[in-house]
């Protein structure tokens, strides 16, 4: 990354322990889930975060021993609410064999109210008329998780600079959660989702629920549907009408909402058993999917009729990559790799014009990993380039550790492996010279080495094909 460039980062000190960060576009606050709170009267809370100054503006507190565990923003006709998933036990929320324990927990609807109140002394923000910040704030619709304090962007380096054009603060303003709604549920609820903007998923232990406000009142809960899985759900999301359901044991689970039968209807299943941490659904047929084993999976469900027989194993592992930390949030995004030579090129390099969909992940230890999608040809390429690099004295690991055995580990055997980044950049940092080396290298002397790559090891390898495209990648990326 360029390291050159001034980030306009703000440090806030909130106390406790942040365990999820919501933006809300309408006030422009951070919504924050504090846990492990020094307080006398309760130990978790939601707060509202003026993301210029830090000020916690107002808060939301959980009952003595409630924790909180998960939240959303959810839209009810024209407004959004904060729904919140807590666990009102103090035991773990799983058994040893993964099945869920018999704990407790609350779902809560929370309003975000705006008002009116000369008489508070807290300062909000607020936009001056006609002021084009209104829609281009840099927190929309960004979700995130902290661990130890928040950091977050800010729109200028102090309330008083003069780049806050457009910002102000007003006595007369705040916003405020006020609780609409309340339920005790049989199991902690950990997970959350917003489902065809009239819906919301919930999970409680092994079952998880389609709900619904009747009439758009956030007052009322309606619960439309349920599924169950055998393990304890860790997470939800969806795609459009596609469900996917994440437990502890069976990994990926699509399911399918048939809305005017209620019923929900499992549809899909993960091929291998996987301890989830994380889940994105890039279409509604794929699925990227991390592990607490620190690896991350490309799921899809196969075209072929006859292998959608059995509905408990017939999603394909189209590939796999073992990172070797846990990827704790994933997420959807856009690249281009191009050079800006490449636009004097015109329509030849089209294919390199449009922005393509890729994988963000972050992980427990603080990484940030990009994965991007390359055509077959380029894979191809780069396989056979990523083979030499792994064995010739230059590229080697240090340690002599096999890569190719490490990258697939905890995979099943012949499944496709994501490339390794890192080991394919070090070839822009040889000279001429060694890039040659490194291409003529001979893999067939090597009895450990497993390349998978259609490329004949004795067929030459064009250096300046191998350095033009890993220049695109990390000159988009620079």
């Amino acid at each position: 990354m360029v390291h050159n460039k001034r980030l306009n980062v703000r440090k806030f000190h909130l106390g406790g322990t942040p365990k999820k960060v919501l933006y809300h576009s309408e006030s422009r606050l951070l919504i924050v889930m504090r846990t492990e709170l020094n307080n006398d009267t309760c130990s978790s809370d939601i707060c509202c975060v003026d993301p210029l100054s830090g000020s916690v503006l107002s808060s939301f507190k959980l009952e003595l021993g409630e924790t909180g565990k998960s939240m959303e923003l959810v839209r009810v006709g024209h407004e959004q609410v904060l729904v919140v998933g807590t666990s009102l036990s103090s035991g773990p929320a799983i058994m040893p064999s993964g099945e869920a324990e018999s704990t407790k927990g609350r779902l809560i609807v929370l309003c975000i109210e705006h008002m009116q109140n000369s008489d508070c002394g807290s300062m909000t923000f607020c936009s001056k008329a006609g002021s084009s910040s209104q829609r281009t704030s840099p927190f929309r619709e960004i979700v995130g998780y902290a661990t130890e304090q928040l950091s977050s962007s800010s729109l200028c380096s102090s309330p008083d600079d003069a780049s806050c054009d457009g910002i102000k603060l007003e006595e007369t303003e705040t916003w405020q959660l006020r609780l609409a709604y309340s339920t005790t549920w049989p199991g902690m609820v950990l997970a959350i989702c917003p489902y065809l903007d009239r819906y919301f998923l919930a999970s409680a232990g092994n079952a998880f629920y389609v709900c619904g406000f009747p009439n758009d009142n956030p007052q009322r809960v309606r619960r439309f549907a349920v599924g169950r899985t055998r393990f304890m759900i860790m997470l939800l999301t969806a795609h459009f009408t596609r469900i996917a359901v994440g437990d502890c044991r069976d990994g990926i689970l699509f399911y399918s909402y048939h809305e005017d039968a209620r019923k929900l209807e499992q549809i899909y299943c993960d091929p291998s058993q996987r301890l989830v941490a994380d889940c994105v659904l890039m279409d509604v047929d794929t699925a990227v999917v991390s592990d607490r084993k620190g690896s991350i999976a490309v799921l899809s469900c196969s075209d072929r009729l006859e292998d959608n027989a059995s509905p408990e194993c017939n999603l394909t592992l189209n590939c796999a990559y073992h990172m070797g930390e846990i990827a704790v949030s994933i997420r959807k995004g856009s690249f281009i790799y191009k050079l800006p030579a490449d636009d004097a090129l015109g329509d030849c390099l089209a294919s390199f014009e449009s922005s393509q969909t890729t994988i963000i992940a972050s992980t427990l230890l603080g990484s940030i990993v990009i994965f991007i999608p390359i055509s077959s040809e380029e894979y191809e390429l780069l396989e056979a380039v990523q083979a030499r690099l792994a064995i010739h004295p230059l590229t080697a690991p240090l340690l002599g550790n096999d890569h190719s055995e490490f990258r697939s580990r905890e995979n099943p055997v012949g499944v496709p492996k994501i490339l390794d980044g890192d080991m394919l950049s070090q070839f822009l940092e040889l000279t001429s010279t060694q890039q040659e080396a490194v291409l003529s290298f001979t893999l067939g002397s090597f009895d450990t080495i497993k390349a998978s790559s259609k490329l004949p090891p004795s067929s030459p390898i064009p250096v300046n094909q191998v350095v033009q495209l890993l220049e695109r990648v990390h000159y988009a990326l620079n």
